[in-house]
């Protein structure tokens, strides 16, 4: 009778710490305590059931889930809308090479990791606990590509003398590129010790920078990061008397151009009436 009291009281004090009753089979809480830990308390079937995950092409996608209301139970992975077996507990199952599954022990997760991310890898992938009956948790696979973005594209004017400053951002990026490459008409400028020019990196983005612009860094450039869409640029130079010149609003060279038609007279107008007058004068003396 001892050992029947002491194995119901186990029972009660298992169900009230792990959430037992809590379990459903659509992922959803019903009614039932957690257990409290390291900022684990709040990950419950409600919070993970549903989320999206965001990924970019060529990167890595990373699904995380936490079976910390359950307890220390095995996960299976799978592709929900192709029906496809990913891994179950640490074994991977899927003739693509590219998952794999890790297991954090102390923070009760399964990790779902996918490589080399394709636009075709997107879609609903399911966390089942192997528990009776099995719980699953949803998670929605979003890809996106990323692009670069270049300021002031598709032209840029600069005048010789001055310091060109062109700056590459990233859109839709998941994940820091390992690179960033820069290309003037389609020749490599990063690592040119020739030429003054300078890259400077961020963490998602690059500048190009140019402190004495000349005749030769006219043309095209392109910034390439890895994993992104490239951007293209292109570069103008000015003459730095022109640019000033069109800067105050001169033509430039007006002093060497001739009057227009119908424009008003010049300096030599009044010599030319006054040599007309002058012959007419000698013709009118001769036949008297």
């Amino acid at each position: 009778m001892r050992l029947v009291l002491l194995l119901m009281v186990g029972i009660a004090t298992l169900s009230n710490t792990y959430g037992v009753n809590a379990r459903r089979h659509d992922g959803r809480p019903g009614r039932g305590k957690h257990r409290r830990g390291a900022n684990l308390s709040e990950t419950t079937p409600a919070t993970q059931n549903n989320t999206e995950v965001v990924a970019q092409v060529g990167g890595t996608a990373t699904i995380k889930c936490y079976t910390t209301f359950l307890g220390d139970e095995v996960v299976t992975w799978m592709k929900r809308d192709e029906d496809q077996l990913l891994t179950a507990g640490r074994q991977v199952y899927s003739s693509e090479t590219r998952y794999s599954v890790a297991h954090v022990r102390h923070q009760r997760l399964w990790e779902l990791s996918l490589r080399d991310v394709r636009q075709s890898d997107a879609g609903v992938y399911e966390c089942q606990v192997t528990t009776h009956p099995p719980t699953s948790l949803f998670f929605l696979l979003k890809v996106v590509e990323a692009r670069a973005v270049i300021q002031g594209a598709p032209e840029v004017h600069a005048h010789t003398g001055s310091r060109l400053r062109l700056h590459c951002g990233l859109e839709h990026a998941t994940q820091t590129p390992t690179y960033i490459f820069w290309f003037h008409n389609n020749t490599m400028v990063n690592y040119m010790p020739r030429r003054e020019l300078r890259v400077v990196r961020h963490h998602y983005g690059s500048s190009l920078v140019i402190p004495d612009v000349n005749w030769n860094d006219a043309g095209d450039y392109r910034c390439e990061p890895q994993m992104a869409h490239p951007a293209n640029v292109t570069l103008h130079i000015v003459a730095e008397e022109k640019h000033a010149a069109l800067h105050n609003g001169h033509g430039g060279d007006e002093s060497e151009q001739l009057p227009a038609a119908g424009s008003s007279p010049s300096s030599t107008t009044p010599l030319l009436i006054g040599s007309c007058l002058f012959i007419l004068l000698m013709d009118a003396d001769a036949s008297r």
